[in-house]
């Protein structure tokens, strides 16, 4: 439940990260990059399924790597996850070395086809992070049962934190392929660096830079 009336965020254990793939894939049905990679599954609920096994690679990955994944928490439950990288982000060769185990799961999910332009799309992403030591905002999703309650905020509040609380970290970074998220993410005090289009789906460059002091 959440407590005092926000919602409670907390790092995901490996045992939770399956509530949270469940809800990513729900949270994505409709996002255009995701379409883009899943486009002859056009019914919303085979999506989200297809989606989960995509987003259990993903978790699969953070886990081998020791990346860190957020959770929103209701009735002790994830209903949103956001999935980040700290300084040292992972290179194309990189990214594919940790995600050899999660292979077959990917291939289950979006096919040989749909881990093609996945990996095109990250390959192009990856090219135009900001220079400066900055965390990286890979997936940040809410469950559809619970948007606009607070829980994607307070998801972004947390991420604010881990940046204020390091003195290297510039402030945090994603992209997002939908302009009703670039206007939830400007609310949350992030700015529009640039669009770029990885195999022709537009996706907003947004930064939060660190307030001092």
């Amino acid at each position: 439940m959440p407590e005092n009336g926000k919602p409670i965020v907390t790092i995901l254990f490996p045992e939770q990260h399956e509530q949270a793939a469940v809800a990513l894939g729900r949270a994505f049905i409709h996002d255009p990059a995701f379409k883009a990679i899943l486009p002859d599954i056009t019914e919303p609920v085979a999506r989200a399924e297809h989606l989960a096994n995509l987003f259990r690679a993903q978790l699969g990955v953070q886990r081998r790597t020791g990346q860190p994944v957020f959770g929103a928490v209701y009735d002790g439950r994830v209903v949103a996850a956001a999935v980040t990288e700290g300084v040292g982000h992972s290179g194309m060769f990189g990214l594919i070395a940790a995600g050899l185990p999660q292979l077959p799961r990917l291939v289950r999910g979006v096919g040989w086809g749909g881990m093609i332009r996945a990996m095109n799309i990250v390959n192009v992403l990856a090219k135009h992070h900001p220079k400066e030591p900055h965390l990286y905002l890979q997936t940040l999703g809410v469950d559809p049962d619970f948007q606009g309650k607070g829980y994607g905020k307070a998801l972004l509040a947390r991420l604010a934190l881990e940046a204020r609380v390091r003195p290297e970290i510039a402030g945090v970074y994603l992209e997002t392929g939908t302009e009703a998220n670039v206007a939830f993410y400007s609310s949350n005090g992030y700015e529009v660096l640039g669009e770029l289009y990885p195999i022709g789906v537009k996706q907003w460059r947004m930064y939060q830079r660190k307030r001092q002091g």
